[in-house]
């Protein structure tokens, strides 16, 4: 028995691999065949159970390098004698290996007079599933594994195909990187997922040392961060207050839904530990905890039809889950079937009573806010809104549900009985008029033209003031916290009177669209009007439920200043829901824990921001070091996406990495990673919208469509292959987007 190094060698040799030529000693007395006419080789142990599962003997044997042809005997000996050691010995003992079973075998390998050299693991020791990690230093040798040498680490996500590296020096290039990352992936097809490879690169040559497994990781029930569609709520960094109370919602709107479907509070509590982590962060950014999220949906009945259109609906790209089923006693499972389809058809009208039930408590919040409150009498007011509306906040999912469902059933039915392509689909579910989405831009622009009154923008405040850019960040600052936005904003539309008008014509007219007429379609489309009309009705009145807790994190900001527990107001957002709230019984300076937490998001700010992260076990910030990222030149003439808005729009092109730089978008094709909410703004005056997040019934396509402009979503790499001033051409209909000239 070889052990896994010599089976792995052997397979790669077999596979085509670049592997340099080898021999294998399996005992002492036996004959030294050297593999080649090479002047240095690589003496190498290669024990039978070295780097299992159980046990992995790291750096315990004697491995030599640049070994002459004449010295290859002697070092081969020293590798046998290597396992005859003390230490060996009593670290078998203390894995219970009988010393019986230890065979040493030995690898001897022409060496490479490599120019860089290094150690590939395809997935992140520390553990991070799908990120390749590759350590690399000048030169031939150990240097790399014993730290001896300068060596510069790069990180491989390979969902998002992105780089970023960590040294002083760029050793490797983008190219030669991704060279080295795409051969691990190769690999990996061959050997197993979890590898720790040994490579050399001469000439630009890339060989394949030894490869064997990490035996560290443990991938059976992994931990999936994905940010399809939470992203357009929550794009780049979002502070620790934000991700505190998204954590406290989220777990607990879900708690709400999976009691609806199950009834049953004992097999609930089974799976606390999923509900009460729906979403994660790491490195200042929020995902939705995915692999949970399909935990929860496997409580529907038929769950395995229901998943791939919320896939499709939330523009999630990667499909694959475990699809195995969820067990649950027999009689809830029959009751889910009962359950659901009670909940599901009465979703319309508990809709109507969450809305009438936040009208009021909306109005008796802001009925009862005074400013000089104190911080206990602000933590009540929270709890009242916690207890009234977002524990009945379950109902949104419900309704998100019902509106996949019939959007769903309208577009296969559309497609199999009148032939429809995919843009005509969309162009006749946009038949949605006056949308509560709308009403914030609308008012604006009726109060741009009419030169508002003070008074009026006081209503248009206590109505709108909290629709705004990245309104869901509680940090971000919107009309009611910071009025002097809404005259900034209210100036910017005025100084183009033409734009004005031309966008309040648009309002004016109605596109209506002439819809295959029967019964069953005519179902459908009523219910999917209703569904997305509700849910945009439920986005808005998020917002305002936000304003409330933004409201009154900052009154209690302004006395946590004056009391000297912060240094800015600004800074309580450094702190979690729980620590601002425990300011209230005990008094504690923070500065310093402020202090730490902006460091750390300074350091957050210059990672990637990966749409998925896989970790072995919990999820965890990355400690960061020194950042470098390629800024390498991607080109295409010609993009495709997925269509939500028809008609075509030939404008130059605005790239938005930032919403801070979103200036001047009038006319424009407006290009970016995500939209939130809050773009409304920004569309009304744009020619048209590309997203690389997004999907059907994400909000950038339902404004497009509301708007008359042509939007397409789910572009790779959008903001990359356009550049602010390129000349394009967008096709909503069919989803191309073309470079018309740079």
């Amino acid at each position: 028995m070889y052990g896994r190094k010599i089976e792995n060698l052997k397979s790669l040799s077999r596979a085509g691999f670049n592997v340099p030529p080898f021999s294998v000693i399996e005992n002492r007395d036996d004959e030294i065949r050297l593999p080649s006419d090479a002047s240095l080789f690589s003496v190498r142990s290669a024990c039978n159970i070295e780097d299992s599962a159980s046990s992995s003997f790291a750096g315990q044997f004697d491995t030599f390098l640049n070994v002459t042809a004449a010295d290859v005997p002697k070092k081969v000996e020293q590798v046998f004698d290597s396992a005859d050691s003390e230490s060996i010995a009593a670290y078998a003992s203390s894995m219970n290996i009988p010393a019986s079973d230890i065979k040493m075998n030995v690898i001897v390998q022409e060496m490479v007079d490599a120019d860089i050299s290094g150690v590939i693991f395809t997935a992140n020791p520390q553990g991070i599933l799908n990120e390749t990690v590759i350590v690399a230093g000048r030169g031939a040798g150990q240097g790399v594994v014993t730290t001896d040498s300068d060596s510069v680490t790069y990180y491989w996500n390979r969902t998002d195909k992105v780089f970023f590296y960590e040294g002083s020096e760029d050793i490797l290039k983008e190219d030669l990187a991704l060279k080295i990352a795409e051969l691990s992936e190769s690999v990996t097809g061959e050997l197993g997922d979890l590898l720790d490879i040994e490579f050399a690169v001469k000439d630009g040559e890339i060989f394949i040392l030894q490869a064997r497994d990490i035996t560290t990781l443990n991938a059976d029930d992994p931990v999936v961060l994905d940010n399809s569609n939470i992203v357009e709520s929550y794009p780049g960094l979002s502070l620790p207050l934000t991700i505190s109370f998204v954590d406290m919602v989220y777990s607990g709107v879900f708690r709400g839904l999976a009691y609806r479907v199950l009834k049953n509070r004992k097999e609930l509590a089974k799976r606390e530990d999923v509900i009460s982590n729906m979403t994660g962060h790491a490195n200042g950014r929020i995902y939705y905890k995915i692999s949970n999220w399909y935990t929860v949906i496997k409580f529907l009945p038929f769950s395995k039809k229901i998943i791939p259109l919320w896939q499709e609906m939330l523009g999630v790209k990667t499909k694959t889950y475990d699809d195995g089923d969820l067990k649950l006693n027999p009689f809830v499972r029959i009751g889910t079937y009962f359950n659901s389809f009670a909940e599901l058809t009465s979703a319309p009208r508990k809709m109507r009573r969450l809305n009438t039930s936040f009208t009021e408590v909306n109005e008796d919040f802001y009925k009862n806010f005074r400013e000089d409150l104190t911080p206990a009498e602000l933590i009540k007011m929270f709890g009242g809104v916690k207890e009234k509306l977002l524990k009945n906040w379950d109902v949104t999912l419900l309704n998100d549900m019902y509106a996949f469902i019939y959007t769903g059933l309208l577009k296969s039915r559309l497609k199999k009985k009148y032939h429809l392509d995919e843009g005509r689909i969309n162009s006749l579910i946009s038949g949605i008029t006056d949308i509560e989405s709308m009403k914030p831009v609308k008012a604006l622009i009726k109060l741009a033209s009419e030169d508002g009154s003070e008074e009026k923008k006081r209503e248009y405040i206590k109505l709108y003031g909290d629709r705004n850019l990245e309104e869901l960040k509680l940090e971000s600052r919107t009309f009611r916290s910071s009025p002097e936005l809404l005259d900034k904003r209210i100036e910017e539309l005025k100084e183009d009177p033409a734009r004005l008008a031309a966008v309040q014509e648009r309002f004016a007219k109605e596109h209506k669209e002439d819809m295959p007429r029967d019964l069953l379609t005519d179902i459908c489309l009523k219910r999917c009007c209703k569904g997305i009309a509700n849910r945009e009705i439920s986005r808005l009145n998020r917002s305002r439920i936000y304003g409330i807790v933004r409201l009154i994190i900052d009154t209690m900001a302004k006395q946590y200043k004056l009391s000297g527990y912060i240094a800015n107001e600004e800074d309580i957002y450094m702190l979690s829901l729980d620590e601002v709230f425990a300011l209230a019984e005990e008094a504690k300076d923070m500065k310093e824990i402020v202090d730490e937490r902006k460091a750390r998001y300074d350091a957050f700010k210059v990672l990637p921001a990966y749409s998925r992260l896989i970790f072995a076990d919990k999820e965890f910030d990355r400690a960061v070091i020194s950042i470098g990222t390629f800024g390498r030149e991607k080109s295409s003439d010609v993009l495709q996406g997925v269509p939500c808005s028809a008609g075509i729009a030939e404008a130059e092109a605005l790239v938005i990495k930032d919403v801070k730089d979103a200036k001047d978008v009038k006319g424009k094709i407006l290009v970016a990673k995500m939209t939130d909410p809050g773009w409304v703004f920004l569309l009304a005056s744009a020619s048209g919208i590309i997203s690389e997040k997004g999907s059907l019934l994400s909000h950038t396509a339902i404004i497009s469509r509301e708007l008359g402009i042509p939007a397409v979503v789910g572009v790779n790499e959008a903001t990359d292959l356009i550049r602010s001033g390129d000349v394009i051409r967008i096709d909503g209909t069919t989803g191309k987007i073309e470079k018309v000239r740079r």
